[in-house]
């Protein structure tokens, strides 16, 4: 009987140690596999939900950058195509309209447009409204954002020089009439009687009709601006696309509530695991190394791989995935955008894969040196005789 319990206690200190090592080793590859997920989880929290970050994001975008230039090329090519096949380009019947003549203008007509009548207060107006409604909607019982813009200081500009300066632009951009266009503007006119306001072709009249042409253009900007309110509530319309179906508002905040709870707590996570992974198996410098330090590293260079080749990846698989049916127009300042607000997650993120890895190499170091050092065991003389 002795014996056979004298037997068993080998075997029951054996399987312990494995046990804790297979424990150990699992919370090591979940460290090492997580880490990355964590540190990207953590960072995008870390921007998206920073009201202020967004907001300089924003108003750098739409104040500094040609991100409204280009969107507005976009819209006057595509005008102008559908111009074209519907035939406004011949008939003129549909003149003066502002919306046509803007088919017309390129980006460096939209850049000189914007200058004139888009002022950096007045668009910092609206990106700051609009964000700071849309966060405070998060943590508000409203169904929809709370955002409405002001528009008197837009309209001020274009009920003065700045406005008809922007019609110049765009009046300049149109085509010199064609003898046969003036021909048929003249047969036109001969048609109604005296009086009647005949609307010109789409293209520039010489004298004697210049001045009047101008003048329809001139007042077709100001009655547009005698129809346009002094405030636009973006929740009205908020609320009438909520209505129309799909993703609900209210299933959308508790989304983003979520997805802010998840990322404020990325961080513990790895934090948690490195705890139980010290509280299981580390007992010596050693240990400590080894089932902390070298994870540390090897996690900490997984994490530093994707910050290293984001650009690349946005470049040439979101241009040839994701944004492969983008215009050609507005993909290079779409994927411009998207690169530069992935800067301001990878680029921390880099920072903190660095700072992990030399953690991990300094426990490393430190058992390497620790152990140089230590005394070295001489083993004891055999006995004489």
């Amino acid at each position: 009987m002795d014996s056979k319990q004298t037997d068993k206690k080998p075997t029951s200190a054996k399987e312990a140690p494995f046990l804790v090592k297979g424990l150990a080793f699992i919370l090591a590859l979940l460290l090492v596999v997580g880490l990355p997920l964590f540190l990207l989880v953590f960072d995008v929290w870390r921007v998206v939900f920073n009201p202020p970050l967004i907001k300089n994001f924003i108003t750098y975008e739409v104040v500094s950058s040609d991100l409204i230039p280009v969107g507005l090329e976009w819209f006057s090519d595509r005008r102008a195509q559908e111009r074209v096949q519907k035939g406004e380009a011949l008939t003129g019947i549909d003149e003066p309209d502002i919306v046509l003549l803007m088919s017309f203008l390129g980006r460096e007509d939209w850049r000189a447009i914007k200058k004139e009548l888009l002022t950096d207060e007045f668009l910092t107006h609206i990106v700051s409204v609009t964000v700071d409604g849309t966060y405070a909607w998060i943590d508000s019982t409203d169904r929809v954002p709370q955002i409405t813009w002001e528009l008197n200081p837009l309209l001020d500009r274009l009920d003065s020089e700045h406005g008809v300066n922007g019609i110049v632009i765009a009046y300049d951009n149109l085509p010199v009439c064609t003898q046969k266009e003036i021909d048929d503007y003249l047969y036109r006119l001969s048609l109604v009687p005296p009086g009647v306001e005949v609307l010109y072709n789409l293209c520039q009249f010489p004298q004697p009709w210049h001045d009047d042409q101008f003048s329809d253009y001139k007042n077709a900007l100001f009655k547009v601006v005698a129809n346009v309110p002094q405030q636009f509530a973006l929740t009205d319309e908020l609320s009438r696309v909520a209505d129309q179906g799909g993703i609900g508002p209210d299933a959308l905040k508790g989304q983003l509530i979520l997805i802010r709870t998840l990322g404020n707590l990325a961080w513990l996570l790895p934090l948690v695991l490195l705890l139980l992974i010290v509280a299981v198996i580390v007992r010596s410098l050693k240990t400590l190394s080894r089932w902390v330090g070298l994870p540390l590293l090897v996690g900490g260079f997984l994490a530093l791989l994707p910050t290293l080749v984001y650009r690349w990846l946005i470049v040439n698989v979101l241009a040839t995935g994701a944004l492969s049916e983008t215009p050609e127009i507005i993909k290079p300042e779409v994927i411009r955008v998207i690169t530069r607000a992935a800067d301001e997650i990878f680029k921390p993120m880099m920072l903190q894969a660095i700072v992990i890895m030399v953690l991990g190499l300094g426990l490393l170091l430190w058992y390497g040196l620790a152990s140089r050092r230590a005394p070295s065991v001489k083993p004891a003389a055999p006995a004489a005789g």
